[in-house]
């Protein structure tokens, strides 16, 4: 993905709009990318301390992972599971956790 220059030189705002134009231009057959990008994107924004937006980001990604077969996707979805708990006085949060939570379980099933 080329917006990991502009995350690592510190233009982390420009990184979330290149990831988003990214996924805008993918094909509609590249899921598992698309996906990814979704995953990447929901995690930096949540690094961001953008919560709300990371939780917008992570529901698009699970509407999407729950039918797909992903090991990046099963990744983004490990690290969704380990940072939500330090936001759950959240309700938006508490939600995302517990979708997540159900959806990691059929993924194991």
């Amino acid at each position: 993905m080329r917006e990991l220059p502009r995350w690592h030189l510190g233009d982390k705002d420009g990184s979330i709009a290149s990831l988003r134009r990214s996924n805008t231009a993918r094909s509609p057959l590249e899921r598992q990318g698309h996906l990814h990008c979704l995953g990447v994107t929901a995690e930096r924004q949540f690094r961001m301390r953008h919560i709300e937006a990371a939780c917008q980001t992570w529901g698009t990604f699970l509407d999407q992972h729950v039918t797909i077969s992903s090991v990046r996707g099963d990744e983004h979805l490990k690290t969704m599971l380990k940072a939500l708990p330090a936001y759950r006085r959240l309700a938006g949060v508490r939600e995302l956790e517990e979708r997540a939570r159900h959806i990691a379980a059929l993924k194991t099933a």
